[in-house]
């Protein structure tokens, strides 16, 4: 594949990642995870490795976008500072061991398992009326601490901005769709933060266009768009009824998990 080509799939990808983003939370490692790690084994990389850097450059692709949604989605009073403050240090503790970890383990396992909680609550965001929240609000203390545990070690490996999980757990929680999206926007600034550092300094760049496990003409091609993107889906959400995001945020997580599980298996 050329360069031309990776970059007009990167600006594609970033766009599509960044409204999804603004729309309804999610970092957009889903879209752009698959599109680097295919762009990467098409110009020759080995699997293992197109899948640590595509994790990795999804990872610092989030930071920009993330930080526009969070801000657009506070305007908006769906979401504040004191989730960054109560959920944050667990979810960066997720990240950061996730990410040392993710040289040492095979590419497919940091795919499968994700993909297999995608498919399942698809289908509970595919008919929002026939589930019932599990809990009247948001967990505290202990239960706080292991919930952004595990959004950061599900998000250091397959390379999402935490929004996905982050998403489920305030909605099943008994948050409304919108503030739920709110909060998922911020998760992503946690995530992408100690991931971004780590994927830098803890790999040894291939190339000299790495940085760490990032690749930098594949970031400089999908941040921009990403941003941009998720500045627009974030001024459209609150205007969008919290039925029609639910179905969105339940494609999504089919989309995610049909492909996520297909390249863990191939």
């Amino acid at each position: 594949m050329s360069l031309l080509a990776l970059i007009a799939i990167g600006v594609v990808a970033g766009t599509f990642a960044g409204l999804l983003a603004g729309l309804i939370g999610i970092g957009g490692g889903v879209v752009v995870v698959p599109v680097v790690y295919y762009g990467l084994l098409h110009s020759g990389m080995p699997a293992d490795d197109a899948v640590h850097v595509a994790v990795a450059t999804s990872l610092a692709s989030i930071l920009p976008a993330a930080v526009v949604s969070f801000l657009a989605h506070r305007r908006a009073g769906n979401t504040d500072f004191g989730f960054l403050r109560d959920w944050g240090p667990g979810i960066a503790t997720g990240v950061v061991a996730a990410q040392f970890a993710a040289p040492h383990v095979h590419g497919s396992f940091m795919t499968s398992i994700f993909a297999l909680l995608c498919l399942v609550f698809a289908v509970r965001f595919a008919f929002p009326h026939r589930f019932r929240p599990i809990a009247q609000e948001p967990p505290g203390g202990a239960f706080r601490q292991m919930a952004g545990l595990g959004i950061g070690l599900s998000s250091g490996f397959a390379g999402i901005g935490g929004g996905i999980l982050t998403n489920i757990v305030m909605t099943l929680s008994g948050l409304p769709m919108h503030k739920s999206i709110g909060r998922a926007a911020a998760a992503g600034i946690v995530v992408s933060v100690p991931a971004t550092i780590v994927a830098a300094l803890a790999s040894r760049a291939r190339h000299p266009l790495e940085l760490g496990s990032i690749d930098i003409t594949m970031w400089a091609c999908i941040a921009p768009a990403q941003t941009a993107a998720a500045w627009l889906g974030a001024r459209l959400a609150p205007r969008i009824s919290a039925e029609r995001l639910s179905h969105v945020f339940a494609a999504t997580l089919l989309a995610t998990g049909v492909t996520m599980l297909h390249s863990s298996l191939a």
